[in-house]
């Protein structure tokens, strides 16, 4: 008998979005679900949308709460899934109907603990872009080295089929945005195997308005710090990695430098220059960058 897979989808005023992301989730040939609605204090039409939907599949399951952030949205999705599986799918976005039935023969096929796959950005100029290169099966080192050099494996929670035991001990922060860039390093490392299909099945819409479009601020320099756990874990726990690490890292470092000066935040992309400083002996050092992308950042540290 297929295993039962909980499909977690937070819900925050969304209301032009839901139907259809909810209507694929349902119509998914993978039939055996739990499909996770929680709201997040929506204001809008979102709830009502949801409630419907609870009503008319059984497979349905709605939350209520105060607004208080995506993390502790899908924590609380996480503490409510009774699956062996979990996958995550954002509520503004949408899924292939064979998107959970191809990541599940994946994964159970290579007795991995994570089937990803390719999937499509939806741009606002209605241009679709492909992301997915080929079929593969990597273990925990691998993977990880394909995050960091951004090739098939992404830094983000949807596009994934999860064994639900990754997550035991790991949960995302709370009142932080960028959590898949805190989170998705750690499940990947509790991953022994890891296995990718190159058939796009996820539709990711970037909408303006979402958390990741909306004008650049301050919040979002978290990331800085998230991804520096994400070094300190890496010389701790892979080593052998380290440089591919860095790499991932600076190039943070510099496009913040950027991002901070074209919305003048004076003060922050001061801060930032002052670290990318700190890393300037470990980039001359690193063997995995560029010349060209060492002298950029030594330019972003010091003249830009």
């Amino acid at each position: 008998m297929d295993k039962l897979i909980s499909v977690i989808v937070p819900v925050y005023n969304v209301e032009k979005f839901l139907d259809k992301c909810i209507s694929s989730i349902v119509n998914q040939t993978y039939k055996n679900l739990e499909i996770i609605l929680i709201d997040d204090g929506s204001t809008d039409e979102s709830v009502q949308i949801c409630d419907k939907w609870q009503e008319k599949d059984n497979r349905v399951r709605l939350t209520h709460k105060e607004n208080t952030g995506v993390s502790d949205t899908r924590n609380i999705g996480l503490e409510k899934t009774t699956g062996e599986y979990i996958c995550f799918v954002d509520s503004d976005d949408y899924i292939e109907p064979d998107y959970i039935e191809n990541l599940y023969k994946s994964l159970t096929e290579n007795n991995a603990d994570i089937a990803s796959c390719g999937h499509i950005a939806e741009a606002y100029s209605n241009s679709v872009i492909l992301f997915s290169n080929s079929n593969f099966v990597a273990d925990t080192e691998e993977t990880l080295k394909r995050l960091f050099l951004r090739n098939d494996v992404f830094p983000v929670l949807w596009g994934k089929l999860y064994k639900k035991e990754l997550f035991d001990g790991i949960r995302f922060p709370d009142g932080k945005i960028h959590e898949d860039i805190a989170t998705v390093y750690k499940v990947l490392a509790k991953s022994k195997i890891t296995t990718h299909i190159d058939k796009p099945g996820y539709h990711y819409i970037q909408r303006h308005g979402s958390i990741m479009h909306k004008e650049f601020s301050k919040e979002r320099l978290i990331v800085i710090d998230f991804l520096e756990e994400l070094l300190e874990f890496i010389e701790k726990e892979y080593p052998n990695l380290m440089e591919y690490a860095e790499e991932f890292f600076i190039r943070q470092l510099n496009r913040h430098v950027i991002l901070c000066k074209e919305n003048k935040m004076k003060a922050d992309c001061k801060n930032i220059k002052i670290k990318l400083r700190e890393y300037i002996p470990r980039i001359l050092k690193n063997k995995k960058m560029t010349f060209y992308f060492k002298a950029r950042s030594v330019f972003l540290a010091y003249l830009y």
